[in-house]
């Protein structure tokens, strides 16, 4: 006997066949190709977060040699994407990790999954669309200390995001387009040019902690690599518009991969061209300097160019909100299908000629308001840190359910499959994210402070979803089934990818 989803429309375990989905017979369309899944994830990834969503920390807490963590995470994640290539090419259904965990254990695995993968983005499209503002505040001298003034520049990011997703989308193609193109353009222009002309500290920089003499630690490692692992998470989302991708059983794993290597190595040179660039690293370590990329920007270009770079910035940061919000609402929409949300008749809702989830898109521009009000307090604070660990929490369910199927023999490959590098493969990613979700769930003073709540925060944040999902899933259980895709999933002309 095999748990691999073999029987996937079984309705809650019942064996009876399911009752015409939520959808009414509406139809994804599938006009994405795989250069749009591309980037959907790279925007989602965005290599300015990437970069400058750890820097400063990771510098502070380890010193210029966080970098060499940073390769390491990108390997270990590069597995995984491998690993989750080949269920995506098995499953290519809408909703990523959701839709692949259910098809390999089960509808309750799954939705368990989900619902903790779904707040996991949600709450980091919070903390982005935060980053947005006060770099959009930066760049037009703005101030935005005040907490109602960056709770409204919060919800106009957001509120265009949600404009841009709403509309078309031959428009959120275009706007993720130009966002891609200004971040490739800043992240590495921009290193180039502080290579070239503000190259302050020697290479042999990236081999110090710079925390005293007492050489690198076992605990300064394993921080190093949890701060690393921060910036190489969402490359998934190619996989939640999965029934929208042209042949998507051999380009959503492309896309997986191909964005996940395009961060990598765009955040590698970047995160490289700055640390060598600071012009005090012993006043970032001291404390004396919060705001290294400021100060390096200032110092290097002047108030004025700083200032359209950090437009740069938060035009990436705001493009990180909108490819969020997409992949988000995609994954809603599939709980929505398989009628595994209370609303789902409304949820599971596209529009008449552009097929949108606007219903769904709808939830993801209401359900973070609540927590802008919260930023500052350490309500905010607590949910902020279990973002990265839910990240890995859900990676790691769902290779562990893989990992069972495979035990079981009920494996059956897709259209893209490693041969006899899968289950090798498959127990490294499996390894890694575990360890991952472990070592970044990890109370440590020196990133959380001294108080337990923070230092716990992904734990406890975990079982308060845990439990609001369970009385969640009482309600759903009894109708809930994994639904077929509503899109044609025939592969098409190579030449229209």
């Amino acid at each position: 006997m095999t748990m691999e989803a073999s029987t996937p429309l079984r309705a809650s375990g019942r064996g009876a066949p399911p009752p015409e989905g939520p959808t009414g017979g509406q139809a994804l369309k599938r006009d994405f190709t795989l250069r749009s899944a591309f980037s959907l994830a790279f925007a989602y990834m965005s290599p300015i977060v990437c970069i400058y969503g750890v820097f400063a920390i990771a510098l502070a807490l380890v010193g210029p040699g966080f970098w060499l963590a940073l390769p390491v995470a990108a390997a270990g994640q590069l597995l995984v994407a491998y690993a989750l290539g080949e269920v995506a090419s098995r499953y290519p259904y809408q909703g990523s990790l959701y839709a692949w965990a259910g098809r390999l254990m089960g509808p309750a695995y799954g939705w368990f999954t989900g619902w903790a993968y779904v707040w996991t983005v949600l709450i980091a499209l919070v903390t982005v669309a935060v980053g947005a503002t006060q770099f959009w505040g930066a760049a037009l001298a703005i101030d935005v200390s005040a907490k109602s003034s960056l709770i409204l520049g919060c919800v106009i990011v957001l509120a265009i995001a949600t404009a841009c997703n709403m509309l078309t989308r031959r428009l959120l193609r275009l706007m993720i387009a130009v966002s891609i193109t200004v971040e490739v353009i800043a992240s590495i222009g921009l290193g180039v040019w502080l290579l070239a002309f503000h190259h302050v500290n020697p290479i042999s920089a990236i081999f110090e902690n710079g925390l005293g003499a007492g050489g690198w630690s076992a605990s300064t490692v394993l921080l190093a690599i949890g701060l690393a692992g921060w910036s190489f998470v969402g490359f998934e989302s190619s996989g939640a518009i999965g029934e929208e991708v042209k042949d998507a059983g051999r380009n959503v794993p492309k896309a997986l991969r191909y964005s996940l290597m395009a961060i990598a190595a765009i955040g590698l040179f970047g995160s490289l061209s700055l640390l060598l660039a600071v012009p005090d690293v012993g006043a970032v370590l001291t404390g004396a300097d919060a705001d290294p990329i400021t100060t390096a920007l200032t110092v290097h270009l002047g108030e004025t160019a700083t200032r359209l770079v950090n437009g740069m910035f938060a035009l990436g940061f705001s493009a990180c909100v909108l490819g969020l919000q997409t992949g988000i609402s995609r994954v809603i929409w599939a709980f929505a299908r398989d009628r595994a949300l209370p609303a789902s008749g409304w949820l599971s809702k596209l529009s008449q000629r552009e097929a949108i989830p606007l219903n769904a898109l709808a939830v993801t521009a209401v359900l973070p308001l609540p927590i802008f009000l919260l930023t500052g307090s350490n309500v905010y604070n607590v949910l902020v840190g279990y973002v990265i660990g839910g990240w890995y929490l859900t990676f790691a369910l769902a290779l562990v359910a893989a990992a069972i199927v495979r035990w079981r023999g009920g494996w059956k490959s897709g259209p893209f499959s490693l041969g006899r590098w899968s289950l090798p493969v498959l127990i490294a990613a499996m390894t890694w994210a575990v360890f991952e979700m472990v070592n970044i769930s990890w109370p440590r003073e020196v990133l959380s402070g001294p108080d337990w709540w923070l230092q716990w925060s992904v734990v406890i944040v975990t079982a308060v979803l845990g439990v609001l999902g369970a009385l969640v899933y009482a309600t759903v259980r009894g109708r809930m089934h994994l639904g077929e895709p509503t899109a044609d999933t025939t592969a098409t002309n190579p030449k229209e990818l």
